[in-house]
C-alpha cells in the first residue's frame, strides 16, 4: 500500500506536507506510510478513498482500477446528503426525485440560463 499512497500523492502533485495537511496528519506520518514502516489506520484509508474517489480495493490491496466510477461517487454524495442533518437538502432531493419529465425540461432550461449568466430571465 505504501507505493500506492506515494503514487497517488505524486499524481496529485502534492508534497508529503500538502497531502498530510489535507488528511489531518503530519508530514512524518505520511513519510512513515510511504516508507512502509507503518500502515495507515483503516479510518484514514477510507477517508482517502472517499475524499479522492479512489477505489478501496486498489488502495488497500492493489486490485482493480485506481478510481471509483463517477456514478458511485455521485451515489456516495447523495447518500451522505440524505443521511445528513440538513433537512432542506433532503427535501430538495426528495422533490427532485419526484419531478415529471416536463419539469426536468424546464429545470434544464433554467440551469442553462444560470450557466450563461442570464439571471434576469431566470426569475
Amino acid at each position: 500500500m505504501n507505493e500506492r499512497i506515494k503514487t497517488f500523492r505524486h499524481q496529485m502533485r502534492w508534497t508529503q506536507a500538502e497531502f498530510a495537511l489535507r488528511i489531518g496528519v503530519t508530514r512524518d506520518v505520511v513519510a512513515s506510510w510511504e516508507n512502509g514502516r507503518v500502515e495507515p489506520p483503516e479510518a484514514v484509508i477510507r477517508l482517502i478513498c472517499r475524499e479522492y474517489a479512489i477505489s478501496y480495493d486498489w488502495l488497500k490491496n492493489g486490485n482493480g482500477p485506481v478510481n471509483v466510477p463517477e456514478d458511485m461517487v455521485t451515489l456516495d454524495k447523495l447518500e451522505r446528503a440524505m443521511t445528513g442533518e440538513n433537512e432542506f437538502v433532503k427535501a430538495v432531493f426528495r422533490e427532485l426525485a419526484d419531478l415529471p419529465p416536463d419539469a426536468w425540461v424546464m429545470l434544464e432550461a433554467f440551469v442553462d440560463r444560470l450557466r450563461a449568466g442570464d439571471r434576469t430571465s431566470a426569475s
